[in-house]
């Protein structure tokens, strides 16, 4: 009797167990929303806009290591062309700024704002067409700030945004210190970073002035989203003792900070001819890398660590990117053997700068640093068959001989 009663409490104990970690397992799936795993750190989350009906679809690398005073974080807002549709690319440590902001102690969340709208690239899009604006996504940085508040670990006071061209017009958008979606928001950030931005809205609106911190970078060829206008409303604020830097890299196009060669691009909604210049240039792209850094450093406690931006420059210019295959689909790269498909996987997991090569009998190479490219063709070559480059960091540039 006495052992029957025991083993009832016993069984009662473990019921209650059950049912707690279930409870829990529900609360945290609750909160974090969380899909599936991305990559080694990378999750796929969802989380409300602050736009009503509007859920948003998100990719969250949290902080590498915990901090006991509570971890910055960053809210990383896409351009016209929207996110990758191969979203592996965003899995730490494949995509540069996912490892800077990373390497320097803080959380990154990549925020989808067209896909969740059901959108994909709005850069052939006139703007005034378009039907996800800077304010549609404005309030879907109210939703991140939010989403991150509750996150642990994270310190909701050491929160930025960064945005490159449509995203840095959001950014704009944001700093905004008379728009009520900020005003109201009961979570708000504490820095703001706006790469190659259209400003020209912002600079006819005279009273404009900004909430906190806010970096502007602009290329100074950029015809696309011109420096001119970004120039002078950041020159326009400092003199009213705003928080306000400006920086223009020269000899810059837009997307000064891409590892792809400068080429035409025919979808530039916006310019007078639908043409604009875009691409990359090294030293721009290292040198914004470093001002950002520092200045999130300064306003958020991140402790950058560089070394990922001083080897993260390709000696020689990137071919333009084909439309030959996603990155990740390995079955796509020609004539490889199951071999060289785990080599291939093995590659997508290495950082940047990297370039692999094949030959069209089924040769793989890769080569890492600056110097990626040419190591990855002269090894390939090494085969005794023409080689040419297949990818180089998160782009194909594979051209059908």
């Amino acid at each position: 009797m006495l052992n029957r009663t025991f083993r009832n409490r016993q069984m009662i104990c473990l019921q209650s167990l059950v049912v707690f970690l279930i409870l829990a397992m529900a609360t945290v799936d609750a909160s974090a929303q969380t899909t599936r795993p991305l990559g080694a750190l990378t999750l796929e989350v969802r989380f409300p806009s602050a736009e009503t009906g509007v859920e948003l679809t998100a990719f969250w690398t949290p902080p590498q290591f915990s901090n006991v005073t509570g971890s910055p974080a960053i809210i990383a807002l896409h351009g016209c062309d929207g996110l990758p549709s191969d979203q592996t690319r965003l899995a730490y440590p494949r995509n540069r700024y996912v490892k800077l902001f990373s390497d320097a102690g803080a959380g990154v969340l990549y925020v989808d704002s067209f896909g969740s709208r059901g959108e994909g690239n709005l850069c052939a899009q006139k703007p005034a067409l378009r039907d996800i604006t800077e304010s549609n996504r404005r309030l879907d940085v109210v939703g991140a700030l939010q989403w991150l508040s509750l996150q642990p670990g994270i310190d909701s006071s050491k929160l930025g945004v960064v945005g490159w061209s449509h995203g840095g017009q959001t950014v704009l958008a944001v700093a905004d210190a008379s728009a009520d979606p900020i005003k109201h928001a009961r979570v708000k950030p504490a820095a703001l970073v706006a790469f190659y931005a259209g400003c020209s809205a912002y600079e006819k609106a005279y009273q404009y002035e900004v909430v906190v911190p806010l970096l502007v970078m602009s290329g100074e060829f950029d015809s696309w989203t011109p420096a001119a206008p970004c120039q002078r409303l950041t020159q326009r604020l400092k003199a009213r003792g705003q928080p306000v830097r400006y920086v223009q890299y020269m000899g810059s196009y837009h997307a000064f900070d891409s590892s792809s060669a400068v080429t035409e691009r025919d979808n530039a909604a916006g310019t007078r001819t639908g043409r604009a210049m875009a691409g990359g240039n090294p030293v721009a792209r290292d040198a914004s890398a470093r001002e950002m850094m520092e200045f999130l450093g300064k306003h958020l406690g991140l402790k950058p660590s560089m070394e990922s931006s001083e080897q993260s420059v390709h000696a020689q210019a990137v071919p333009a990117a084909t439309q030959f295959a996603t990155l990740g689909d390995v079955d796509a790269v020609p004539n490889l053997s199951e071999a060289g498909k785990a080599l291939y996987r093995e590659w997508l997991s290495k950082p940047f700068p990297r370039a692999v090569a094949i030959s069209g009998k089924g040769a793989l190479a890769r080569g890492y640093g600056p110097k990626g490219m040419e190591t990855a063709l002269r090894n390939c070559e090494k085969f005794n068959h023409p080689c040419g480059l297949y990818a180089v960091d998160d782009e194909v540039v594979w051209r059908v001989k």
